[in-house]
């Protein structure tokens, strides 16, 4: 790669209790290079695919190649759904991927605390509408995209597993102390 923080490393440390990343933050990871390399190669006709995936049909044939690439290479259709929503995020940005900061660019773009309740309450078709337009506006407004956090509430939401349940809560928790730590930061210099 020839921008070196294109896809930032700083995150994959944040891991399990037991001290092994999960295989969903691997995934992640393989999935940011990916897209760092079809910015790369400027294959803008399939990011721009990518970008566009509408979760309400079947995601397009770059999908399936990029997953395939990241290693995916057997998924249900509950996990061709999830994944979509996640990379079609990703692929806001692919040449600005951070693994982690979410709290604190919503704080910079300005995202309002009654916008980060709504997010970090929604649940099931809201969480994914308001996921993909805090992405948006992220993408839009500030210099990186941190995914993993977005994407963890989206493969963490609705699965009925205590486990997940745990990991989409921590996320939440994380987030919002980072929003309010940017906010407070924010006040305390301008004060």
């Amino acid at each position: 790669m020839s921008d070196q923080g294109a896809v930032s490393d700083e995150t994959e440390k944040v891991d399990d209790e037991d001290g092994s990343a999960s295989v969903q933050q691997w995934g992640m990871r393989l999935i940011a290079k990916e897209l760092w390399r079809l910015h790369e190669a400027r294959a803008t006709g399939e990011l721009a695919s990518l970008r566009r995936m509408d979760r309400r049909v079947m995601p397009p044939a770059a999908f399936h190649r990029l997953m395939a690439r990241a290693g995916f290479t057997e998924m249900s259709p509950e996990t061709v759904g999830r994944w979509s929503r996640i990379v079609a995020i990703m692929a806001q940005r692919p040449d600005a991927l951070r693994a982690s900061g979410l709290g604190e660019a919503m704080a910079a773009v300005g995202i309002s605390e009654p916008r980060l309740d709504m997010l970090l309450n929604a649940q099931g078709p809201a969480l994914n509408d308001l996921a993909r337009r805090t992405a948006l506006r992220i993408a839009r407004d500030h210099d990186r995209l941190p995914y993993r956090d977005l994407c963890e509430l989206l493969l963490y939401d609705g699965r009925g597993d205590p486990d997940d349940n745990a990991r989409g809560d921590k996320t939440r928790i994380r987030v919002a102390q980072s929003f309010i730590r940017a906010n407070t930061n924010g006040d305390k210099a301008g004060g």
